[in-house]
């Protein structure tokens, strides 16, 4: 009898320890679970709170900011600066004037004459501007500067609302495309053929565009076995290209060493359409040579 009383003991205890066991690890399989779930919580919350610091500014801010950083002025100075009144004959003193077409932005000193032009593209800015290169006068936007979006939003984050002030002052959110700045800019109204010239020039040069009576060869285009468009004349400077809305890139044979055209590498090179036409497609940028070669390309 005793027997059987430690026995039904033994077996009450064996069973009391093994609940014990099992409510220890649902709670700590609870306890763990719980953590998982708060972690992914906490994870989440943070991941959608974070935000590029150039999506804070639109087009309109990254014109501004471009001429700031060439001129090294602030906002401030900017926008206390007094503007060009068109409509008042009887002012001479002339001020500042800003005007915007598309993703350009054009900036100047009136009646000095001397202007900036500031291109938004992606994911920079270029500023061309005039400067006196070989002492014989000042040239038509022969410079340029290009910043990237991310260096000008980290200098000028804190002079966010002068800059807006600027862009009241001058209308310049009066238009549609002001849109965001990380969509992409409009693209020009060229058509193919213009666009091919336009991308050749940069590549080879403007002064590679010949018009004169001397050459009679027609500049080509096709396409290459790769899918790129292809421009040129037959030659090792013919150059490759893809466009996308108004962002283009071209390939060129690597003329840097004594290498054979055939072995050379194509370096890979970006650009814009608005950049191309603000650079080589202005009256002031021969604009007649490129309309001229455009019409008289064959096309393969």
């Amino acid at each position: 009898m005793k027997k059987s009383i430690v026995l039904a003991s033994t077996v009450l205890v064996t069973i009391s320890l093994a609940a014990c066991g099992n409510q220890s690890s649902s709670s700590k399989n609870t306890s763990s679970s719980s953590v998982k779930v708060t972690k992914k919580v906490v994870s989440k919350s943070s991941s959608s709170s974070s935000k590029p610091q150039t999506d804070r500014f639109n087009n309109n801010e990254y014109g501004i900011m471009g001429y700031l950083m060439l001129v090294q002025r602030s906002a401030t100075e900017l926008a206390n600066t007094q503007k060009n009144d068109e409509n008042n004959s009887n002012s001479d003193e002339g001020g500042m004037e800003i005007k915007k077409n598309g993703n350009v932005y054009t900036l100047g000193m009136l009646p000095i004459g001397h202007s900036v032009n500031v291109i938004v593209n992606n994911d920079n800015v270029t500023v061309k501007y005039d400067e006196n290169t070989d002492g014989s006068g000042m040239g038509d936007k022969n410079a340029s500067k290009t910043y990237s979006k991310q260096e000008l939003a980290s200098k000028y984050a804190d002079q966010k609302d002068e800059i807006d002030k600027v862009i009241k002052k001058y209308n310049l959110d009066s238009n549609t495309d002001t849109n965001n700045s990380n969509q992409q800019a409009a693209p020009t109204d060229l058509d193919e053929k213009t666009e091919a010239v336009l991308i050749y020039a940069k590549a080879n040069g403007f002064d590679t565009l010949d018009v004169s009576d001397n050459n009679t060869a027609s500049m080509e285009l096709s396409t290459a076995d790769n899918g790129r468009r292809t421009v040129g004349y037959g030659s090792d400077g013919d150059v490759q290209y893809q466009i996308d809305g108004n962002n283009v890139t071209y390939w060129t044979l690597d003329h840097s060493d004594d290498t054979p055209a055939y072995k050379q590498k194509m370096i890979e090179h970006t650009t814009t359409l608005s950049e191309l036409k603000q650079e080589f497609y202005t009256p002031e940028n021969h604009q007649l040579t490129v309309d001229i070669i455009a019409d008289n390309m064959e096309e393969n």
